[in-house]
């Protein structure tokens, strides 16, 4: 009888130890929250993340030792990934699935709030507890990102993006917006804001209305006008979620120049990403009360987007996304 006991307790801890196994660094069953990679992914639907793409991450809170020490196949183009939000190295106890830096820019008096609205404390939150995205690679280390007029540029040429999603004010009449909706076997429907009509379409779909779509006036904003929500958050440059750049990913072991021009791209991944602390005074970069001009980075750095482009908080927002940061592809979809 205790020798039948021991079998199976040897069983049970098997089958738990394997579980945990897969779980870790091989497999994982996922349920996307959000919608913004809608008409590739829908909010609530399950996922399959394959964890051996890129590979098991060891020492993901250390730079100088992080490694993917069984790498089964490199990050590709268009690949969807699932990764722990760069953004939420820091939040707030009371509103954890909110952006601490996003709510930090819209309250100049934050740090108040936290005691007066009852936002609970500040707390450092390691990269593996940090809440899970689900994007597009549509940069890779080594690549110059651009969007002008909301097309995106990589390494100064057009980025063909697949299923992506846009914004489009109806510009015709009614009898032609049904004429339209029919043709899309009436699965899009319109929104009503501001006295306008809006439809949310990808390419294929835009294609399908043949000569309607001439009334679909792509919703894009200026140039020139600035959106102090948007990456790296210099409301000088002029930058907005349609027109940006150029912004340059750093590769694992490439020495880059520093200057009061660039510094506002790279510091954050410098100082949080990388843990080198960095100080400017009179306009002189220092590191360790030394001063520098240049720095070679210990990590790839990713562009991402959500397929769903006008609801995607994505790179735009927050900035390339470490490689540490990355858990794996999504390789099947319900």
């Amino acid at each position: 009888m205790k020798h039948n006991f021991a079998k199976i307790a040897l069983w049970l801890f098997m089958g738990v130890l394997i579980s945990n196994l897969i779980y870790n660094y091989g497999f994982e069953l996922l349920e996307v929250p959000t919608s913004s990679m809608e008409g590739t992914i829908r909010s609530g639907q399950y996922v399959l993340v394959n964890k051996l793409i890129p590979g098991p991450r060891f020492f993901v809170n250390n730079p100088n030792k992080y490694s993917r020490p069984f790498k089964f196949k490199e990050l590709a183009y268009d690949d969807i990934i699932v990764f722990n939000f760069p953004d939420a190295d820091t939040t707030i106890t009371n509103k954890p699935g909110e952006s601490y830096y996003l709510l930090k820019r819209q309250y100049p008096n934050l740090d108040s709030l936290l005691v007066s609205e009852n936002w609970g404390k500040l707390e450092p939150t390691k990269v593996k507890h940090r809440p899970r995205m689900v994007k597009r690679i549509t940069g890779m280390p080594g690549d110059t990102i651009e969007i002008k007029k909301g097309i995106l540029y990589v390494n100064s040429q057009v980025k063909k993006e697949i299923n992506v999603c846009f914004s489009y004010i109806w510009t015709g009449n009614n009898r032609d917006l049904k004429k339209a909706l029919k043709l899309l076997n009436d699965k899009i429907k319109p929104i009503e804001k501001d006295k306008k009509t809006y439809l949310y379409l990808n390419s294929s779909e835009l294609e399908q209305l043949g000569r309607l779509s001439i009334n679909c006036k792509k919703e894009i904003l200026s140039q020139g006008i600035s959106d102090n929500y948007i990456f790296p958050y210099k409301k000088e440059w002029l930058w907005n979620a349609d027109n940006m750049g150029p912004i340059y990913l750093p590769s694992k072991g490439e020495t880059i120049d520093l200057t009061m021009e660039n510094i506002p791209i790279y510091r954050r991944m410098i100082e949080v990403f990388e843990h080198t602390p960095i100080e400017i005074k009179e306009e002189i970069i220092y590191s360790n009360n030394t001063p520098i001009n240049s720095y070679t980075f210990k990590l790839n750095y990713y562009w991402v987007h959500g397929d769903n482009r006008p609801r995607s908080f994505d790179s735009r927002y927050w900035g390339p996304v470490p490689e540490n940061h990355i858990v794996g592809v999504v390789k099947y979809r319900d």
